[in-house]
């Protein structure tokens, strides 16, 4: 991993990031408000009781989503807005093959829901760390997913609300935040390409300039972990061999999944300073093996 990231005011990341987004066949920057502009956000609680809490509407546009949660394992958030003619019974019933143990089926299951619906991102959340997440969304109805939930038992009716995002309503305050995470494909499989990732209470600027769905689970790491340490853990426990001792040391946080072409701002919030890892667990659209377990990890360190 490059050690020289570079410290960018807010001007100059936002040029960086359209620079490298352009180049990678992007098609456009996220706008982002301010966190907590009172107003523009939409208070979502994901309870151990199996219920998501949030309005029943709110505008269009610009919005920022401020999940929560009371379960001390964290609970996890999706956003998913299924394209017309699809229901959401039907991606979440393919939703349930592509997080099954079966790799063949899971790499279908993935594509179909790709091109099923739109995959608007979320956060993972814990009690007093809530998931802060910003991006444009156009009017239409969204659905709020307790993904934790979801993944316990993808066989049963999970704890869905719909959100109904009325018109825009002109809320448009630029802000560009200082680290900028770039989701997109390699010659190697997917990969993270990172700028200014280095800072534990900041925005991050996350764009998927590539074909599949993704995610960013920021995952803390044991000090001084490398790539190659995450690398040879996933090896192992794809080969069924023993593994090292795990490098990971703590609850994740972080976006979930978007589709190609979106971007969100996940705002990342009192993060002790430290080593942690990007991670992306969505299966390969060929392979059906978690991103993660193809080099789709990217360690940083934050201060």
């Amino acid at each position: 991993m490059s050690t020289a990231l570079l410290r960018r005011g807010a001007r100059s990341a936002a040029v960086t990031a359209l620079a490298v987004a352009t180049a990678m066949g992007a098609t456009g920057v996220a706008r982002a408000d301010a966190p907590g502009h009172e107003g523009f956000v939409v208070n979502v609680k994901l309870s151990t009781s199996g219920v998501v809490q949030a309005p029943d509407e709110h505008a269009g546009g610009t919005v920022t989503f401020k999940i929560a949660t009371d379960d001390p394992n964290g609970r996890e958030l999706q956003m998913i807005r299924p394209h017309q003619g699809v229901t959401m019974d039907q991606v979440l019933q393919d939703l349930a093959v592509a997080v099954g143990p079966d790799p063949t089926a899971a790499a279908a299951a993935i594509v179909k829901v790709r091109d099923e619906a739109e995959a608007l991102g979320g956060g993972l959340a814990r009690p007093g760390n809530d998931a802060i997440l910003t991006e444009d969304i156009k009017a239409g109805p969204v659905y709020l997913l307790d993904f934790t939930a979801f993944l316990a038992n993808p066989g049963s009716p999970p704890p869905v609300k719909e959100l109904d995002l009325c018109e825009d309503a002109g809320f448009h305050l630029p802000h560009f935040p200082h680290s900028i995470v770039i989701q997109h494909e390699t010659s190697n499989g997917p990969r993270f390409q990172t700028e200014a990732v280095d800072d534990a209470n900041g925005g991050i600027f996350v764009h998927n300039a590539a074909d599949e769905l993704h995610e960013m689970q920021i995952q803390p790491v044991a000090p001084g972990t490398t790539d190659d340490q995450v690398q040879a853990y996933f090896d192992a426990l794809l080969n069924n061999t023993p593994p090292p001792p795990p490098p990971f040391t703590g609850v994740p946080v972080g976006l979930s999944v978007i589709s190609p072409g979106h971007d969100a701002v996940i705002h990342i919030d009192k993060l002790p300073p430290g080593d942690y890892v990007l991670l992306c667990f969505v299966p390969d659209d060929q392979t059906g093996l978690p991103h993660a377990f193809e080099g789709m990890h990217k360690v940083v360190h934050l201060h």
